[in-house]
């Protein structure tokens, strides 16, 4: 038996093993897919659903709970706390190619002042008569509802795929008596009082998927306090399964420390806690970021800096505890497991983070050198041509920005960044830190 058999038999090796089998194409290819739906966690059938796209996961989006499809629709059609209904309309559309009445079935299934929100800002609700109706003019469009109640005209200027009027039609055809009772309070609520309501249960049911507010996020980047760790969070509902993410499992396959330490965890219920610490790590880092969950290429990008940096802060640990001298791989590995046991997730995030801030110093006093600010603040259309210039460039804005990341390392993508994954990276770009600035200074002083 080789020594990469033994690594795929281990309890955390086996949990991603089963995450990345829930990946789209193979989910929907399973002859039970209505149980496999079921089993998901909504985290899970969100990510996979995106990754396939809506055009093609119809067969899966027809079989969501309310939760999961809940879940879907608070993840994609909030930017922090507006609401966008042009990617509610994108989910509709999807369901919309079933027919009027999964399209109904799947509104109605939404949270109330979802529904509300959505039609508050699209359409205005008018009683012929009790309201004055303004006049009509060329850009107007009404019409009125199928019972004859209300006339109803239409708000927006997106292009969306599914027209409100017709999305009402069908919600008429489905049920008379709750659509009727959806635009009578949309006639009289005010569009911001429904809105504050909806965010406040958005934020409601993120939290129960996972998700810290955009505050408690921001811990990520604070520097951690050795003498007092943070409470590891609550136990996992269930042990047995993992609550990875197949578009997270994916990252920690590498071999960085965090995933050698995980792989050498056999309590089961240990590993579950962590498994869970790590998405709630990576979805706060989604929040802190600033970015959104429906780009999958993004959220991998994240995930893989969340990898690295956890990685980073149990190096910089163990440094501490060896007085500056790591130990060799495997034995680096075994004394990281051990750390996990003590540390949450988060606060080895942090101390991954504090390792990187004394290099951004660096980097923000060498911009006290007039000589580099000039090269560094050169306007673009006097920029050298030289490809390492623009790579160096890259390297130092990464540096600079709000969190110190590691850039300038493919020409082809100059602007790509990763996180500092290990010590050595560190002192490698503080090298390159101190080259660059001598070479700046030395090239202002010829001729």
């Amino acid at each position: 038996m080789t020594d990469n058999n033994i690594i795929e038999l281990t309890p955390f090796r086996a949990d991603l093993t089963r995450a990345l089998a829930r990946r789209g194409e193979r989910l929907l290819a399973a002859t039970d897919l209505a149980d496999e739906v079921a089993s998901l966690e909504p985290l899970e059938a969100y990510y996979i659903v995106r990754e396939i796209g809506l055009d093609q996961a119809l067969p899966i989006l027809l079989q969501l709970s309310q939760e999961q499809l809940e879940a879907c629709i608070d993840l994609d059609c909030w930017h922090r706390y507006d609401f966008a209904v042009d990617s509610l309309d994108e989910w509709l559309a999807a369901f919309a190619l079933d027919g009027p009445e999964t399209l109904a079935r799947a509104f109605f299934s939404l949270d109330y002042v979802v529904q509300l929100l959505c039609l508050t800002q699209t359409v205005t609700v008018y009683d012929p008569d009790t309201d004055q109706v303004p006049p009509e003019d060329d850009g107007t469009t009404r019409a009125m509802t199928p019972d004859g109640f209300y006339l109803l005209e239409l708000k927006t200027d997106l292009a969306l795929k599914t027209h409100p009027f017709t999305l009402l039609d069908a919600l008429y055809q489905y049920d008379l008596g709750a659509t009727h009772r959806l635009l009578s309070e949309v006639r009289v609520d005010l569009p911001t009082q429904i809105e504050e309501e909806a965010l406040r249960f958005r934020n409601g049911r993120m939290q129960d998927i996972g998700f810290a507010t955009p505050d408690e996020a921001a811990v990520l980047f604070s520097r951690p306090d050795m003498r007092q760790r943070l409470p590891r969070p609550r136990q996992p509902l269930d042990n047995e399964r993992t609550r990875v993410p197949s578009v997270y499992a994916g990252p920690l396959s590498e071999n960085t420390l965090l995933p050698q330490a995980l792989s050498l965890i056999t309590d089961q219920g240990l590993l579950a806690s962590l498994e869970q610490e790590i998405v709630w790590a990576i979805n706060s880092a989604i929040l802190a970021y600033g970015e959104r969950t429906k780009d999958i290429k993004q959220i991998t990008d994240i995930a893989e800096r969340v990898r690295d940096t956890v990685s980073l802060g149990l190096e910089a640990l163990l440094a501490k505890q060896e007085d500056g001298t790591l130990p060799d791989a495997a034995a680096a590995a075994a004394k990281a497991a051990d750390l996990l046991a003590v540390w949450c997730i988060i606060d080895l995030f942090r101390h991954g983070y504090a390792a990187t801030l004394g290099l951004q110093q660096e980097a923000r006093q060498a911009l006290c050198e007039p000589r580099f600010r000039a090269w560094y603040e050169l306007a673009a259309t006097q920029q050298s041509d030289e490809p390492g210039d623009r790579l160096e460039r890259a390297f130092v804005a990464a540096l600079l920005g709000r969190h110190p990341l590691r850039g300038g390392f493919d020409l082809a993508r100059a602007e790509d960044v990763k996180a500092f994954a290990c010590l050595v990276d560190i002192d490698v770009a503080r090298v390159r830190l101190q080259r660059l600035v001598a070479r700046i200074g030395q090239a202002a002083l010829l001729p």
